[in-house]
């Protein structure tokens, strides 16, 4: 495990972090709090659990803190956020239009006071903000165990750095087909409702070495993820049979000796594409701590 002390938050890139044993202990304490987390407030965070409704909530709540920050950035708006999504194959106009009135109708943003009713500008609601300040401040204690770091404590010491931070990061991620656009195994749970949450579940699990194609993880049944995370069970039982006959996961024994195996493929995979948004998120946190 890296020693350092980083006084000065530390920025790392996907290569540093996957060389590095460490970057286990941050994995599995980021998953561990991300599905706590689902299991405490499951309709808030629900747009944080596939990929697409990540990627609006991202992009719409950077445009919020871009404009909090600089009242001379637009705010949020349909054709604002359009504008940030296009060229990135994320998502078209209607579905924009579709999941920032689903936002709206959960509270999670709301009209923009004084604003041109024609633009139809938007704000995150506080409900929002503490939201992703929770989803930030997990991801930032997770690399601090990496390196030791200090970043939460600034975090919790210096609140308004969320708001300059979470922009940065976005910006890279959108950009970076690696994490847009993940691989086949991996793209099989993130596309599906609640599946990243299934997929951290599960790939967690796994022991940082692993020297063959297999990795045991012990009992999983699609009841058990279900009842734990407040998942449709017959939806997880429909994810699991899906990765199975994809040739990512495979139980052996049978009763209470049943055992499931992930195939390694899955969880080299997995761990890549969150390193990469691991990496964004030290380099953006890193920038705005250097000007503190």
């Amino acid at each position: 495990m890296n020693l350092i002390t980083a006084r000065q938050p530390l920025a790392y890139d996907a290569a540093t972090l996957l060389g590095d044993a460490g970057f286990a202990h941050c994995l599995h304490a980021a998953a561990g709090e991300l599905l706590a987390t689902h299991a405490r407030i499951p309709r808030e965070v629900r747009y944080l659990a596939d990929i697409k409704k990540w990627t609006l909530s991202q992009a719409a709540i950077s445009l919020h803190f871009a404009h909090l920050h600089d009242p001379a950035r637009p705010p949020l708006s349909p054709a604002v956020l359009q504008d940030m999504l296009r060229g990135t194959q994320v998502a078209s106009r209607n579905t924009i239009l579709s999941f920032l009135q689903e936002m709206r109708h959960y509270g999670l943003v709301a009209p923009l006071p004084d604003a041109d009713r024609r633009r139809r500008s938007l704000r995150a609601t506080p409900q929002a903000e503490a939201v992703f300040a929770i989803w930030f401040e997990t991801h930032l204690r997770a690399l601090d165990l990496f390196d030791r770091g200090n970043r939460a404590a600034l975090l919790n010491r210096r609140p308004d750095l969320l708001g300059r931070a979470q922009p940065l990061m976005t910006a890279r991620l959108l950009h970076d087909p690696a994490w847009t656009l993940p691989p086949q195994s991996v793209a099989l749970f993130t596309r599906t409702a609640s599946g990243s949450n299934i997929l951290h579940h599960l790939a967690s699990r796994a022991a940082w070495e692993m020297s063959g194609p297999w990795v045991t993880i012990g009992a999983v049944t699609a009841q058990s993820i279900a009842s734990r995370y407040l998942i449709s069970q017959s939806h997880t039982a429909r994810l699991l049979a899906r990765a199975a006959e994809s040739g990512l996961l495979r139980w052996h024994g049978t009763g209470h000796s049943r055992r499931c195996e992930i195939s390694h493929l899955l969880v080299t995979e997995y761990r890549h594409w969150q390193a990469v948004k691991f990496a964004a998120l030290s380099a953006a946190f890193s920038t705005v701590a250097a000007g503190t």
